[in-house]
């Protein structure tokens, strides 16, 4: 094939009031010069200059911003020379993507009709419509919502890749034989693949006749040649499928762990024509039995992420190997086997990367409609009946081969007209056995014929993620989905797990050096900085970021613990920038890490092997732990008769260890004779995974000095002569009194609104945790005090005022709050309490205890302090 690249420097002209057709922009040289394809009019400096928002507001935030938008009919033009040589060839222009409709004009000479598709090449047929020499090409790309998608998909939204204008990936014009193959599917059996291609030729009549030979031959994984072998055909149109057959007779099967590539070579040859095409594609199968996927004869898991969309530099998803290579080698490297692409398709260059990585891949088409989220609902508009069906049929086509493509699903929470889902799921399971279908990602409901797999937050009527059972596992690791699993009827993929959020790094600000500006980032530093709490930035990420990581495992962990589960999709590994800013990542949005967890870390608990530990959290001394063992084990390799070994460590002194073949252990905890603050470690061979368990021990201590409910009387007293005092804080006797919750933020505080913190800053080495240890952010012993606490606005403290306790609030509230803080007042120490102290749970009787052992000490001697009258203003 002989290609001409057409990148490079365009002519342009903007056509906002779309009269360039009426008015024959075509057959006219644009008016602008220098306009860089590949890429779009926001590179290109082309459209409506963003002005940056001054207040906080839920559109502010909404998402990153292009630099320049430009929405509409969009003109470009070049010239080219076409060789002599080439005229009697198939010609085709290729555009690799545009975004959404194009059309093409040769020399004022309008080219097909209007293209208009997502997320597969726009391609016109030039053959016989072009001679040899210098021309002009003209085209109108066009990113106007002309399919009534809305604005939610990931393909074509705000909050993702922008709405775009341009051409991204190759531009070129391809010339090759008029006697040529396209379309090369290959689908893989155990021992042999069966190839289904289109052959051209020259045939005009129903009598005319070619008879054309085929060779084919295989290239092993490691290069190594197959034999050869042969077949004729008789061609007798001008396009026509040929099935041939091909045996590898020990084939080398892909998989994770080993993502091995074979190379399909194939020859046409009609008398002195010849066309010579290569494939690339895994030996690779796979079904759903019962509730557990098959690859290759093999159980697998899906441990995943999504992938949004999102691309600040550019706008638009990059199209070479290198970034995927990138991006999903981070994926692997945070022990992950999947990748779900969220209500869009990426370019071919992703899904090479993961075929070269041994990453399984999940692509929608860009589609996410229901009447919860935007005006309409799937199938609507007639329009999404025909298109729809035309680009599945497209992205089957155009990245079938490719055998990381394990998963296909139609978009995202759909709702609506389920008869032409199902319908077009149908059809093409039938055009193409190579994948798993299923009709929509998300939302609970009887499964048709045409699934093969399940993906939603719940499953036969159970919850499939930890946002409800926040409550389960505070208390123990057990927690399972294995009701969900014994009563659904496929497969079981837990859906869009954690949406934790972490607080947004204003300061990554300087790295968005592209199309996309963090418009939203910008608004939150200035209201940071309006209310005084810039300052604590590193805190609050450090806080959320250690909290929503101690979610993330507890969500996956569930899932490794439920037998023949499906697996799950993280929500996600990265940040979401888009729907008033979802900063749930545990990396930022360029896939690089916020420094709150290693990979090696996370690997413990994500990965093909992990050692699980099915315990309670919380003892006392007088308890014995009781615990069980399991292994999740989907490695290259099984593990049989594991040994565990389990350790507790109080910090780095080792104080138990017991190694055993058994699944179950039990001894006393009458050897530790204080509050303790362990880390369980259990290991199998190389793999281990550990957890926090607290101890407690059966005392009740009373408190020696006055505890009083807010101030006034008694407190004057105490501040004016000297003295200590414990002043309880409720939602009575507070001014502004904020209610303590454990369970963090969900997504995003702006698109749910919500006063809830995201994690807590704690003074750990502070006495007045000596019987209550604690790290320096949030883990479950605080999950009854905190749930059971109220916190004033604290916003009116003197600035460098620290707190014991510090929640931390969410970006979009912003308000400083403590429902435990010290301080010198007058001649008298007082401590400020906001925890139910009367609670009934081990952890808050705890607490109780470590308070009032501490403001009974002497080392209760606060050394900050405060104006009496400004304490007063928190209280009534």
């Amino acid at each position: 094939m002989y290609s001409i690249d057409l990148s490079g420097k365009w002519r342009y002209e903007t056509d906002e009031e779309d009269i360039g057709i009426s008015e024959k922009f075509y057959s006219r040289r644009l008016r602008h010069e220098n306009f860089t394809l590949p890429g779009d009019a926001c590179l290109n400096r082309v459209g409506k200059k963003f002005t940056p928002f001054e207040e906080m507001t839920r559109d502010a935030v909404r998402s990153l911003r292009p630099a320049f938008e430009y929405i509409g009919a969009l003109w470009l033009q070049r010239g080219f020379t076409l060789p002599a040589e080439t005229e009697d060839k198939h010609i085709t222009l290729f555009l690799e993507r545009v975004n959404i409709a194009s059309d093409l004009w040769i020399d004022g000479i309008k080219i097909d009709r209007q293209i208009i598709e997502i997320s597969t090449p726009h391609i016109y047929n030039l053959t016989g419509k072009i001679k040899g020499g210098s021309h002009t090409l003209t085209l109108r790309v066009d990113n106007r919502n002309l399919l009534n998608i809305d604005n939610m998909a990931s393909g074509y939204s705000t909050d993702t890749q922008s709405i775009w204008n341009g051409v991204i990936g190759k531009i070129e014009l391809r010339c090759e034989e008029i006697f040529h193959m396209s379309n090369i599917q290959v689908f893989p059996k155990e021992k042999s693949i069966d190839i289904k291609l289109t052959a051209h030729s020259d045939c005009q009549a129903p009598n005319d006749r070619r008879e054309v030979c085929f060779e084919i031959y295989a290239l092993s994984p490691d290069g190594t040649a197959l034999k050869a072998k042969k077949y004729k055909s008789v061609l007798y149109n001008k396009k026509q499928i040929i099935h041939l057959e091909y045996p590898i007779k020990k084939p080398e099967y892909w998989s994770e762990f080993n993502p091995a590539l074979y190379t399909l070579c194939l020859k046409m040859t009609f008398g002195k024509s010849a066309d010579e095409k290569s494939v690339q594609f895994g030996m690779r199968t796979i079904c759903a039995k019962d509730s557990e996927f098959i690859l290759n004869g093999n159980k697998i898991a899906l441990r995943g992420t999504l992938d949004c969309g999102i691309y600040p530099i550019t706008g638009y998803p990059p199209t070479d190997l290198d970034s995927w290579l990138k991006t999903l080698k981070t994926v692997k490297e945070y022990g992950l086997n999947h990748i779900r692409f969220h209500a869009w398709c990426p370019p071919d260059a992703a899904f090479t990367a993961a075929d070269m990585l041994g990453i399984y891949v999940l692509a929608e088409m860009p589609f996410w409609l229901n009447t919860d989220v935007c005006a309409l609902s799937a199938g609507d508009d007639p329009v999404h009946k025909i298109y729809y069906h035309k680009e599945a049929v497209n992205i089957s086509e155009y990245f079938g081969n490719h055998p990381s493509f394990i998963m296909f699903s139609n978009g995202n929470e759909l709702l609506g007209d389920f008869e032409m889902l199902e319908n077009l799921t149908t059809q093409i399971k039938a055009l193409d056995n190579r994948r798993l279908y299923t009709l929509t990602s998300n939302f609970d409901r009887p499964l048709t014929p045409a699934d093969d797999y399940f993906c939603a937050a719940a499953a036969a009527g159970h919850r499939v993620r930890v946002q409800v059972f926040h409550d389960v596992v505070s208390e123990h690791t057990r927690l399972s989905y294995d009701d969900a699993v014994k009563d659904a009827d496929a497969p079981v993929v837990s859906f869009e797990v954690g949406q934790y959020c972490v607080y947004p790094d204003v300061d990554s600000v300087s790295d968005y050096t592209g199309n996309l500006l963090p418009a939203n980032f910008e608004v939150i530093k200035k209201d940071m900085i309006k209310r005084n709490v810039y300052h604590m930035l590193d805190d609050y990420i450090k806080a959320s970021g250690n909290f929503a990581a101690l979610m993330y495992k507890e969500d996956i962990e569930a899932s490794l613990r439920t037998r023949r589960m499906g697996g799950f999709e993280l929500l996600g590994l990265t940040d979401y920038t888009g729907q008033c800013t979802a900063t749930v990542g545990l990396l930022d949005v360029f896939w690089n890490t916020k420094n709150i967890i290693t990979s090696e870390k996370f690997r413990q608990f994500c990965s093909s092997v992990v050692p699980l530990l099915k315990a309670n959290r919380l003892f006392l001394n007088t308890d014995k732990f009781k615990a069980e063992f399991d292994l999740y084990d989907y490695g290259a390799e099984k593990i049989t008769r594991p040994m565990f070994t389990l350790s507790l460590y109080d910090g780095e002194n080792k104080i138990y260890e017991i190694e055993t073949r058994k699944k179950s252990v039990s001894f006393s905890l009458d050897f530790i004779v204080k509050p303790t603050m362990l880390t369980a470690v259990l290991s199998v061979g190389e793999y281990q995974n550990s957890w926090n368990i607290f101890v407690y021990t059966k005392e009740d201590t009373a408190c020696s000095v006055p505890v009083l409910d807010g101030m006034g009387g008694k407190l004057d007293n105490i501040i004016k002569s000297g003295g200590k005092a414990v002043v309880m804080m409720t939602d009575k006797n507070l001014v502004h009194p904020i209610e303590g919750l454990f369970k963090p933020v969900f997504w995003s505080p702006a698109y749910f609104p919500s006063e809830r913190a995201c994690g807590l800053i704690c003074d750990k080495n502070h006495h007045i945790f000596d019987l209550f240890p604690t790290g320096s952010y949030a883990d479950f012993q605080w999950k009854h005090p905190i749930d059971n606490s109220v916190s004033p606005d604290v916003s009116a403290l003197p600035d460098g005022f620290e707190f014991i306790i510090e929640p931390v609030p969410n970006f979009f509230d912003n308000t400083r709050r403590s429902p435990l803080f010290e301080a010198k007042i007058g001649n008298a120490d007082i401590l400020f309490c906001g925890f139910d102290l009367n609670v009934k749970h081990n952890a808050v009787r705890a607490l109780r205890n470590s308070i009032f052992g501490y403001v009974n000490s002497d080392r209760f001697s606060p050394s900050q302090a405060l104006p009496v009258e400004t304490v007063k203003g928190l209280f009534k």
